[in-house]
């Protein structure tokens, strides 16, 4: 016969809250026996109702509830896994929260007058509070690990431009690398079919990786070099003899005509980051100039603002920029010129490049050979004809009236220099 099937016992189910707590009224009228048993079999009741996740809710509201903590002392301790924390010292909360007294003093004698036991029965919170201080600091270290954690990870190592430029370097040079390694192992006899140009383009080989990678083969083309052409030894010292017999050792099992071709090949590799390096340069755009405003670029310049001797002032000095004949007057030395621009702009749409420029003192843009000045005879009377000359074409006739010798302008404006006109 089959024998019978063992009958499973029904699981133990902790349904928490949704059973009706013990209460501890009446406990004052209670003997000290009476009362010590209500408190173990509510010890007992708790532990076997409740899971432990639910318990520990209740250690966090005693600290809320007690005034001896603050808010860091309980986020501290909230910080500390669950298996850190005590079901007892949870249970012992619960029923503090719930009426228990902390010290009950005919428990106290009743447990003192039990055969076997020793000292006497302390309040329940001091065991309890005890715990709680030893849990917060355990609390606030791991808080603290954590934030140097944070620091650490949003600190996060960012390699510079020319770290990625290297690793670039080395990823790209992988092709030649392997070329080389073949014709050492003798997989190879020769590297005709390797075009480091192509291949390097191919990549994205720019100007900083082209440039790395031509001084690391550099190197290894000065030793083939030499190998093919070996020195005058006659006139080394002990040191320099060593290392050229260092260097024949070194390629003593490749014959001349396999030292040429890896000669070649450093050659090739040389020439192309050479052409690399010249196309970048000829197809880099040149840096745009910001252009600046009139008002900045005459800052620095120094002009008479004002003649009273003469009667005559300046225009604003913003005025001569881009402008195609500016008009001036030195009062000390009586002469009048007229500085013509090079790059003239015949419709004065302010074409970029075009017309009078200043840096510093001294103009710019302004032709040598027609840029002349003359000497007024009666400067106080001419000066004030000039003034009533509100066109290029009127100044340019009065102008050529004038008797006097001209002379050439040096483009130079001081503080004798008064601004007089711009056409």
């Amino acid at each position: 016969m089959a024998g019978r099937k063992k009958v499973r016992s029904a699981p133990q189910i902790k349904r928490g809250n949704k059973l009706t707590e013990p209460t501890w009224e009446g406990w004052e009228k209670m003997s000290g026996e009476e009362y010590h048993r209500l408190k173990e079999g509510i010890r007992s009741w708790y532990y076997s109702n409740f899971k432990p996740d639910d318990l520990y809710p209740s250690i966090f509201s005693y600290m809320e509830k007690s005034e001896k903590y603050s808010k860091d002392d309980i986020k501290n301790v909230k910080k500390l896994p669950k298996w850190r924390l005590s079901t007892t010292a949870a249970i012992l909360s619960r029923m503090l929260l719930s009426g228990m007294p902390a010290y009950n003093k005919k428990e106290a004698e009743y447990w003192e007058s039990l055969a076997g036991t020793t000292g006497k029965l302390k309040p329940s919170n001091e065991w309890l509070e005890k715990n709680l201080d030893e849990w917060i600091p355990l609390g606030k270290n791991m808080i603290e690990e954590e934030k140097k954690q944070e620091e650490v990870s949003q600190e996060k190592y960012v390699p510079t431009i020319q770290e990625r430029i290297r690793e670039a370097t080395s990823i790209m040079c992988e092709f030649i690398e392997a070329a080389f390694d073949d014709f050492l192992e003798g997989k190879r006899t020769d590297f005709r079919d390797v075009q480091p140009a192509k291949q390097l383009r191919m990549l994205g080989c720019k100007q900083p990786h082209a440039r790395l990678i031509s001084m690391h083969y550099i190197n290894h083309l000065e030793e083939y070099k030499e190998l093919l052409n070996p020195p005058d030894t006659s006139k080394m010292d002990e040191l320099q003899k060593d290392y050229v017999q260092q260097l024949k050792d070194a390629y003593s099992h490749y014959k001349k005509p396999e030292v040429k071709k890896l000669y070649e090949f450093c050659v090739s590799i040389i020439g192309a980051c050479d052409a690399i390096i010249a196309e970048s340069k000829a197809n880099r755009k040149p840096r745009k100039m910001s252009k600046k405003a009139p008002e900045q670029l005459v800052k620095k310049i120094k002009y008479k603002i004002s003649d009273e001797k003469y009667s005559i002032a300046s225009i604003p000095p913003e005025k001569l920029i881009g402008a195609n004949c500016l008009v001036v007057f030195n009062g000390k030395t009586r002469k009048l010129g007229i500085y013509y621009t090079s790059v003239e702009d015949p419709l004065g749409g302010g074409r970029e490049g075009s017309g009078l420029n200043i840096k510093g003192t001294t103009l710019t843009r302004f032709s040598e050979e027609k840029s002349v000045a003359c000497t007024l005879r009666k400067p106080i009377d001419q000066l004030q004809e000039v003034k009533e000359l509100n066109t290029r074409k009127k100044f340019e006739n009065w102008f050529e009236k004038l008797t006097t010798t001209p002379v050439k302008m040096n483009g130079r404006i001081n503080q004798e220099t008064v601004l007089v006109a711009v056409y």
